[in-house]
C-alpha cells in the first residue's frame, strides 16, 4: 500500500483517537477541579490530573499501533511498530512511577520536575527515532510530521 492510500486512513483515524482523547482530556480536567475544591491544589494533585490527562496518549498510540501493522506485513516493520508503542507505554508508565512518588516522597513542584525530564525526554527523543527508523524500513512509511501536515491541510481546505 502506497503513500497517497495510507494517508487518507491515517487522518481518519487521527481524528476519531482525538475526540476520545478530548473526552479524557475533559474528565481528567474535571477530576482535577473536584480534587482541587476537596482538598486544595497540592504537587500530588496536579501530578494526578496530568497522568490521568495521558490516558488518551495510550489509545491514540494503540489505534496508530494497530492501523499501522494492517500497512506492512514486513516482520521487521512490525517489529518497529510495537517497539514504538511500547514507548508510549513506558511514557505512560513513568508518569505513573512520577506521581506515585509525588505522592509519597516528593513534595515540591521542582523535584517533580526533574523526575519527569530525566524520565519522559529520553523516551520522547526514541519515540522520534523510531519514526525515522520506520521510514527506513517502510519508504511509504506515513511519518508524524506529513500525518500532521495532512491534518493541517484538510482542516484548512474547505
Amino acid at each position: 500500500m502506497d503513500k497517497q492510500e495510507r494517508l487518507p486512513q491515517m487522518v481518519e483515524h487521527d481524528l476519531d483517537a482525538r475526540g476520545v482523547s478530548a473526552i479524557f482530556g475533559i474528565m481528567g480536567l474535571s477530576l482535577f477541579l473536584v480534587i482541587s475544591v476537596i482538598k486544595g491544589v497540592t504537587v500530588t494533585t496536579v501530578a494526578f490530573s496530568f497522568l490521568v490527562t495521558q490516558l488518551p496518549m495510550l489509545y491514540q498510540a494503540w489505534r496508530r499501533m494497530k492501523l499501522l501493522r494492517t500497512f506492512n506485513k514486513d516482520e521487521e516493520y512490525q517489529r518497529l511498530v510495537r517497539r514504538e508503542f511500547r514507548i508510549i507505554v513506558a511514557m505512560f508508565g513513568s508518569l505513573g512511577v512520577f506521581t506515585f512518588l509525588t505522592w509519597l516522597v516528593l513534595d515540591s513542584m521542582q523535584e517533580l520536575l526533574g523526575v519527569v525530564l530525566v524520565g519522559v525526554i529520553p523516551l520522547l527523543i526514541w519515540y522520534m527515532m523510531m519514526d525515522r527508523k520506520l521510514r527506513e524500513v517502510d519508504p511509504e512509511h506515513v511519518t508524524n510530521r506529513e500525518l500532521r501536515h495532512a491534518r493541517r491541510e484538510q482542516k484548512l481546505s474547505p
